[in-house]
């Protein structure tokens, strides 16, 4: 299957406790997860920009998720807990009900993932955690499908192209054009794993030049092509 032969990390359900100061170059998530902060603090910077996430905060990670994680000190207390609420989009949250998701988690890490849905779909707001400099702003329009240049958008900032591509590399650990291209690539990704069956109407309305390219990034991203993870998303290979 394609997930066999590409190294995608995955978490273990339940309660952490991080033993060692940590770093994390980036790294790849096929699964969408949670991960619930009981304290300390972590910072992340991915898809969804970087965030410094702490006590009562939530972040929900997307499937096929791709961050860099950057001064997790040790003593960092997590739940970590698979995801597949398709009501709560990927992003960071606040709740307050963080002894009750920790005592269920103890027990049952499923349970504490239906908690935590109620919990999100009930009560949550948008943490303020995000950060919103330049870096950010220029992540998220590479996140989209709208066309973009490096030089012009840095003269629009007025700043140096260099200063663009240097700082954006020094803050997400990637070039702005990687960045642009796998955030693309994902896109495609969902549409093929989501039963989307044309993959030249894809490649177009994911933004690029053409299958072939598109098949590229798919396979550089995910470490197989699109026709392998059409077949492994086909009704003949989902668990009956």
């Amino acid at each position: 299957m394609p997930s066999d032969i590409f190294s995608f990390r995955s978490i273990t359900p339940g309660i952490e406790v991080l033993q060692h100061d940590l770093s994390l170059p980036r790294h790849r998530h096929l699964s969408a997860y949670a991960t619930v902060v009981l304290s300390g603090t972590m910072e992340e910077a991915g898809y969804a920009g970087r965030i410094q996430a702490t006590a009562g905060d939530v972040l929900v990670h997307p499937r096929l998720d791709c961050h860099v994680n950057q001064k997790v000190r040790a003593g960092v207390r997590l739940v970590r807990l698979a995801w597949s609420d398709p009501a709560i989009d990927s992003g960071l949250y606040h709740i307050d009900d963080l002894d009750q998701v920790a005592i269920v988690a103890e027990k049952s890490p499923a349970d504490a993932t239906l908690l935590l849905s109620e919990l999100l779909r009930k009560n949550a707001s948008a943490s303020p955690r995000t950060r919103n400099d330049w870096p950010d702003l220029l992540a998220a329009e590479l996140n989209s499908n709208v066309p973009i240049r490096i030089g012009d958008w840095a003269r629009t900032h007025r700043l140096a192209a260099e200063t663009v591509s240097r700082g954006f590399h020094t803050a997400y650990g990637i070039s702005p054009e990687v960045f642009k291209a796998e955030s693309r690539a994902r896109r495609a990704w969902l549409c093929i794993t989501d039963g989307k069956e044309d993959l030249a109407t894809i490649a177009a309305e994911t933004g690029f030049s053409d299958q072939a390219h598109m098949t590229r990034w798919i396979r550089r991203t995910t470490g197989a092509s699109p026709r392998a993870w059409q077949q492994k998303s086909s009704p003949s290979h989902l668990p009956a």
